[in-house]
């Protein structure tokens, strides 16, 4: 005769989930604007709602791929990278430059950006349904309030999964921050970094800030590329406690051996510079800033709001998320449940 009881005590009980055993950080923006410029959805009224389906379909997706226990979506504040900026004038200076999708969608960039500006709003409204946090400080970019947030729950022991196509982000894993990819559709745990760009997480910001970064108009030292780097300085591939006055002392010593010593040496103010600007391990954040974004994370989970969120949906007649939206949005659901 079978024992059921017996069987019942074999089976491992799980405990109950915490409110930050696994929180999911959004990139907002980073992912709106992705969205954007993929997606060409339109509603029955021919307007443009790729970024707010994007958005929202992405996160449905993290959701369901992670099952994480929170979900803040950071926002960049209002002139938020003025800070860099008085740093570095070129600091992102080409971003509002280039046209994000294409002449068949808008007419002119200002009808772009309308569209954009009205998405994004509207995509606000829509969040606010959802139990989810959000967060957007004045003059404070995302990636900062992103990075100090992870490193403080990690801190605590709690795992943090950050989603952006940013690799800066990069820099700031360990054994409780990863970060999740979604043009690669990869998760970055440290081996992996280790494993396809060649050194340790503590050691990424210092490829950058002597390679630069494109994305934010950054440029790094002519002639030297990621091969080279590793190669002439292979402390960068395993040594924690390398640091980049050791590259520094290095192009020192080796000067009259190869022109890309002398070359770092000749641009090593900017170096510096882009050392200061793209270290997320110190965000730029202030105690003001830092009281505002402790207490938007202290703030109970907002309810899932089903109803306001179906009537929104009804009212911009964005069919390309009618498809089952009520078992998306149930996905949500128990994130208002987690307890601290």
């Amino acid at each position: 005769m079978i024992n059921y009881l017996d069987i019942l005590n074999k089976i491992e009980q799980k405990p109950d989930r915490k409110l930050n055993d696994h929180i999911l950080i959004v990139d907002s923006m980073n992912t709106f604007i992705r969205s954007f410029a993929m997606l060409q959805s339109m509603n029955p009224q021919g307007h443009h709602t790729g970024g707010l389906v994007g958005f929202l379909r992405s996160l449905g997706f993290l959701m369901r791929t992670i099952d994480p226990t929170r979900i803040i979506c950071v926002f960049d504040g209002q002139a938020s990278s003025s800070s860099r900026k008085t740093i570095n004038p070129e600091y992102k200076a080409t971003r509002n430059i280039k046209r994000i999708t294409n002449w068949e969608l808008f007419d002119d960039k200002d009808d772009e950006f309308a569209s954009m500006t009205m998405q994004m709003h509207r995509l606000v409204g829509y969040l606010q349904c959802l139990p989810v946090t959000l967060i957007s400080i004045d003059k404070v970019e995302a990636d900062d309030t992103i990075s100090y947030l992870a490193q403080k729950f990690a801190a605590n022991g709690k795992k943090v999964t950050i989603t952006s196509s940013d690799k800066d982000f990069l820099q700031i894993v360990d054994e409780n921050i990863e970060v999740y990819s979604p043009i690669k559709k990869k998760t970055y745990q440290k081996k992996d970094i280790q494993e396809e760009i060649g050194l340790i997480p503590e050691n990424y910001l210092i490829m950058k800030a002597l390679l630069g970064d494109n994305s934010d108009n950054l440029s790094g030292v002519k002639g030297l590329g990621p091969k080279t780097l590793l190669k002439e300085f292979p402390g960068l591939i395993d040594n924690p406690k390398f640091s980049l006055w050791d590259i520094y002392e290095i192009c020192e010593q080796k000067l009259q051996t190869k022109k890309i010593f002398a070359s770092i040496i000749y641009d090593w103010e900017k170096v510096k510079t882009n050392y200061e600007l793209m270290n997320l391990s110190e965000p730029r954040l202030g105690d003001y800033e830092i009281f505002h974004i402790l207490e938007k994370v202290k703030e109970p989970t907002p309810s899932l709001q089903v109803v306001t969120f179906l009537n929104m949906l009804e009212a911009d007649q964005i069919e390309a998320l009618n498809k089952n939206v009520e078992g998306w949005l149930e996905l949500f659901r128990p994130l208002s449940t987690y307890k601290k």
